[in-house]
């Protein structure tokens, strides 16, 4: 039996004209944002100041832009698939900028101003946290709601996921003393719970309904489904108990079941790319969105065997420990590329403006679309290698290849947001 039925940007039928409108403008701003998080992890390593490299960079993304995008269409999918209507615009916005003004303070705070400053910006992220949570499931309390066990799931244990991360990194922050001197235990544990947990189990979750969308077929049930979402909803809390314990057998078994989530995510994008449909038109914006996305999912299993063959090696609590040349297949392959994807369908999709603006939309975003995909995940094959095998030639030409695809990526939105505005 099918799980949904039609194109999932065309489920807002309950909510009057107005507040279509109103939520489409929402999500345009939502994307501007995490978007200005992306150009700024980008450009960081050129600033001047040393504590802008490295660190700030991968925090932009990860606490940055994913984060803002998820605080966006967690919502918006949440009542997509409930069939009701949004909650109001102010508290859409309120969750929105929460995260943003709490992100940003959180990636640039700890450099720039200090640690207690990046604290107090991480409390302001939990309650644009508990915002979007509202957001999200405040809406299913009709009784006309539709229910959407899986998405119901992923996105609560994923909020939850983050919670625990971040507030593990505030208290540390903060300088607590029994959190400061088990870092080497902790941090491990913070990574996998915001990277492994909120992250992926929600871009996870999402793909699940998404993807089917992008590529023009049905949702339906199928095995690879289910092992994903048990894989990433189990594996990652497993690992970060193992760090807190220092059990390595306990991260193994975890990291085994996200990779077999990883694993079966990229099953259940097979099985859709199979029977994917046939367009008639806007061919390149079709193909461009399903590649990222196809592309992600198979980085995100790379991500996750390169994490396990590490636990096995090394062990869970590693003093001194850091995602290193593990960020560019688990950020640049996978949720940036994800995010890429995502934006790439939905701003035509579900965002403001006329079918011309939209078409236009869909014809800017797709600019270079081949090759901007062949030179993303080529750059970072590059780039990887580089690293592994402390090359610097390589580096530089991975970082120049995705570099590239990235920004444009990022300039060919900021073209479609602009069309958008002008057509308003």
């Amino acid at each position: 039996m099918d799980l949904a039925i039609g194109p999932m940007p065309e489920r807002h039928a309950a909510a009057p004209a107005s507040s279509r409108l109103t939520e489409r403008v929402v999500l345009q701003l939502g994307v501007a944002l995490a978007a200005s998080f992306l150009v700024l992890s980008l450009v960081s390593g050129f600033f001047p100041v040393g504590g802008l490299h490295g660190w700030t960079a991968i925090h932009l993304v990860l606490a940055g832009s994913t984060t803002v995008a998820i605080g966006t269409f967690m919502p918006h999918f949440g009542v997509t698939l409930a069939g009701t209507r949004p909650e109001p615009v102010v508290m859409r916005l309120a969750g929105i900028v929460a995260l943003y003004l709490g992100m940003l303070g959180v990636a640039l705070g700890r450099p720039l101003a200090g640690d207690h400053i990046a604290a107090g910006a991480g409390v302001l992220v939990l309650s644009g946290l508990a915002i979007t949570a509202w957001n999200t499931y405040a809406p299913m309390r009709s009784g006309l709601a539709r229910r959407h066990p899986i998405v119901q799931l992923t996105y609560g244990v994923a909020l939850v996921d983050l919670v625990a991360g971040a507030s593990l990194a505030i208290l540390f922050l903060f300088g607590v003393t029994p959190v400061v001197e088990a870092w080497a235990a902790l941090k491990p544990a913070h990574a996998w719970l915001n990277v492994l947990g909120f992250v992926s189990l929600t871009i996870a979750g999402t793909l699940i309904y998404l993807y089917p969308t992008m590529l023009g077929t049905r949702i339906r049930p199928h095995p690879t489904m289910v092992v994903a979402i048990v894989g990433l909803i189990v594996g990652p809390p497993l690992v970060a108990l193992a760090s807190v314990l220092n059990w390595d057998g306990l991260a193994i078994a975890g990291c085994g079941l996200a990779v077999a989530g990883s694993l079966g995510l990229l099953g259940y994008g097979l099985e859709i790319w199979g029977r994917r449909g046939r367009w008639a038109n806007d061919f390149a914006w079709h193909e461009l969105t399903a590649r990222h996305g196809l592309a992600g999912m198979a980085w995100f299993v790379a991500s996750t065997v390169a994490l396990l063959v590490g636990l096995v090696r090394d062990g869970v609590a590693v003093p001194g420990w850091t995602l290193g040349p593990l960020a560019v297949p688990l950020i640049g392959g996978w949720a940036l590329q994800e995010l890429v994807a995502a934006w790439g369908h939905l701003l035509p999709a579900v965002g403001p403006g006329d079918m011309a603006t939209k078409a236009r939309q869909r014809n800017l975003l797709s600019r270079f679309g081949a090759t901007r995909v062949v030179a993303w995940n080529a750059g970072l094959v590059v780039l990887w290698a580089g690293f592994g095998m402390g090359v610097p030639a390589l580096i530089a030409v991975g970082a120049l290849l995705f570099g590239a695809a990235a920004l444009t990526a990022v300039g060919l939105l900021g073209a479609a947001l602009l069309a958008s505005a002008s057509a308003s």
